[in-house]
């Protein structure tokens, strides 16, 4: 009887242990972060007229780093490269796993590319612009499913690339179907950390928000995490070209990231603070342009054109926050920057309803649409204050494009073109 009673009184000291073990164990917390930089080495990933992808994303990959490792010193880091070299997507995916990663923030650009099969030419879509967050899941429209086969294509450069993925074809869509039958128990995080990147890069960075969608990214399926790959824009678009080239655009983007890791980790740890350092305080983008020959007088500004041949003159109301161009019909002559509105593949009436209260309607045919701008000028810096404006005003995918002699050009050809005049 008295063994009896000690196993007993044993076994209760052991389960208020156990009780008081549990109640008192740390919650789950984030330690381990593993950067994934897209591409790199032999795979230069989608291109813009300046700037590559496997470039732009490790300059964004190696900030969000800095980031970390200065304001979470708590926080391990992890990079899947640091050089411009090419990890396959299963190592990329067996360094987050070997790290036993909290979470893996894979960093791509887009493109709005796609392949004529009868001229075997690119053809592309310039007015595709913004960021989107993808996470592991079955593509709800061709359009996701077309970023998935671009990124997944780089398996191709790989060695054994049939056996190492089990036969797997970036190709086939029936391969992306079986690989969205593994179910993802890491997708509720995910999206939470995919929803915040998407409000952070919107509100901070000023990038037009596509939103959050799912596709089947093989580096994504392989990962023992919560895992998100983001295109940070369109290297096929002019505006989204020059702000993810420059430093200070990949700054903002990693600190969008940066900040959407914090607000995760204290989600997932169960804290609530309240920041006030610089990474908070961050002034929301905005392109760093100053009209030239600018005047002011009153609540009104006038933008007098500096050449002698331009017959321009625009006038913003400051107090209205109204933006007017005034001009006769513009000179075809030269290098001349329009700000896109709007693409059709059938044409429009330059006086159609969604064209209200816009002017210098112009309308020119490329790569088989219709596109429409509005305004006519000689300085970029005007071109980019109406692109601002028009933005506010319902247009929120307009972008500066420009012309010479009456024919389409790349944005920055026209910029060295007048540095060299």
């Amino acid at each position: 009887m008295k063994s009896f009673f000690n196993i007993f009184w044993i076994l209760t000291a052991c389960f208020f242990a156990a009780s008081f073990y549990t109640k008192t164990k740390p919650p789950f917390g984030i330690k381990t972060i593993c950067i994934d930089a897209g591409h790199g080495g032999k795979d230069p990933g989608c291109h813009g007229t300046q700037y590559k992808e496997k470039d732009v994303a490790l300059a964004i990959a190696l900030k969000l780093g800095e980031y970390i490792k200065k304001n979470m010193p708590d926080v391990k880091v992890v990079f899947t490269r640091t050089t411009d070299i090419f990890p396959s997507l299963d190592e990329r995916a067996q360094i987050a796993n070997k790290a036993k990663a909290d979470l893996f923030i894979c960093i791509h650009c887009n493109s709005a590319c796609v392949l004529d099969k009868k001229t075997k030419k690119e053809k592309c879509n310039e007015d595709a612009i913004g960021a989107e967050t993808y996470v592991m899941g079955l593509h709800k429209t061709d359009a996701n499913l077309n970023v998935a086969k671009r990124e997944n294509s780089a398996i191709l450069m790989e060695d054994d690339y049939k056996k190492k993925y089990n036969g797997f074809d970036p190709e086939s869509d029936e391969g992306y179907i079986l690989m969205s039958i593994q179910q993802n128990s890491f997708l509720e995080k995910s999206l939470l950390f995919a929803s915040k990147v998407q409000q952070n890069l919107k509100q901070t960075a000023g990038r037009i928000d596509r939103g959050v969608k799912q596709a089947g990214f093989l580096v994504l399926w392989r990962t023992a995490m919560p895992s998100v790959l983001i295109e940070t824009g369109f290297l096929t678009n002019p505006d989204d070209h020059d702000f993810l080239g420059s430093k200070e655009g990949q700054d903002y983007m990693a600190i969008c990231m940066f900040k959407s890791l914090r607000q995760y980790k204290d989600d997932v740890e169960g804290r609530i603070v309240k920041y006030d350092d610089e990474i908070e305080k961050t002034k929301p983008y905005v392109p760093t342009v100053k009209p030239k020959g600018e005047t002011k007088k009153d609540s009104i500004t006038t933008i007098k054109p500096e050449k002698k041949d331009s017959n321009l003159i625009v006038i913003k109301d400051n107090k209205k926050d109204t933006f007017y161009v005034k001009t006769v019909k513009p000179e075809e002559k030269g290098i001349i920057f329009r700000v896109q509105v709007a693409s059709s593949e059938k044409k429009l009436a330059l006086d159609d309803e969604k064209f209200k209260n816009l002017y210098d309607m112009y309308e020119y045919w490329i790569t088989g649409q219709y596109r429409y701008t509005s305004g006519s000028f000689k300085e970029p810096e005007q071109a980019t204050q109406l692109q601002n404006q028009l933005r506010k005003k319902g247009f929120p995918d307009a972008f500066v494009v420009a012309f010479k002699n009456g024919k389409r050009i790349s944005y920055n050809d026209a910029i060295k073109m007048m540095k060299e005049n």
